[in-house]
């Protein structure tokens, strides 16, 4: 691909990107966002609808419901996500609290599903949100389970910056823990990633030992004293014990 080609289809994604994050924008607002000229955003806008994936509403421009549908066909495509479709809505059921499943893409997090419990709090979760590997428990259960080169390679895509005062920003804090974590078996972040929750996770590993992602149940600090954790631990153990039989044998 030629380098004008290639800067077309980032100003594409860039304007698709910008469009997601808003309610609908004008021409004038979206070329704004993205430091593009009024005219070339425009171009762009009608070539994206001409596609499907922009819609216009009045003035206003959105992304359209055909990114939701390209996203629930990679989902369905992932096995780990077959194979935890019954379990995760259990996890929350008899926990009360939000599960998630999480699998690492470019080295982020990427929330694959999520359940809510009777009991849960509204999070910002929902599939395909992405979110720092380093900064919460289903991340960390990740990375303590990859080898250590791809792990190296994996720190070397994070970010590092404080999200809330709980953050741990140090590579080398990191890595004492992670060592932590593959020991037990389980990770947990006390407000790491959103202030005055707990999160507790477990990986799910294939058969041969291969981490494909982690099962993490999240609620309110006062309700995930350590007799509450080790109740949903052995939940989410069960539950990623069976999506690793389902993965491998199912």
């Amino acid at each position: 691909m030629s380098d004008p080609e290639n800067r077309s289809v980032t100003r594409a994604f860039q304007i698709v990107d910008a469009l997601s994050k808003r309610d609908g924008m004008g021409v004038s607002e979206l070329a704004a966002a993205v430091e593009l000229p009024v005219s070339t955003v425009h171009d762009y806008l009608q070539s994206l609808r001409s596609t499907g994936h922009v819609v216009k509403e009045g003035t206003d421009y959105r992304t359209s419901t055909r990114f939701l549908e390209i996203g629930h066909r990679e989902r369905r495509r992932r096995e780990i996500h077959t194979a935890a479709a019954e379990e995760l809505p259990a996890a929350a059921d008899e926990t009360g609290e939000q599960a998630t499943l999480i699998v690492e893409e470019g080295g982020d997090g990427v929330l694959l599903s999520v359940a809510e419990g009777e009991g849960a709090v509204d999070l910002p979760a929902y599939p395909g949100a992405r979110v720092p590997l380093y900064a919460n428990a289903g991340g960390k259960a990740i990375l303590a389970h990859v080898d250590p080169e791809q792990r190296e390679a994996l720190f070397d895509e994070q970010a590092f910056e404080p999200i809330t005062k709980r953050t741990v920003t140090d590579p080398d804090v990191l890595r004492a823990q992670l060592e932590t974590v593959r020991e037990r078996g389980y990770a947990i972040d006390r407000g790491e990633r959103i202030a005055g929750f707990v999160c507790v996770a477990v990986p799910v590993l294939d058969r041969g030992d291969t981490v494909r992602g982690a099962i993490c149940v999240c609620g309110p600090e006062s309700r995930m004293g350590e007799e509450r954790r080790e109740e949903i631990l052995s939940t989410i153990r069960r539950v990623a014990n069976i999506t690793q039989v389902n993965m491998d044998y199912v």
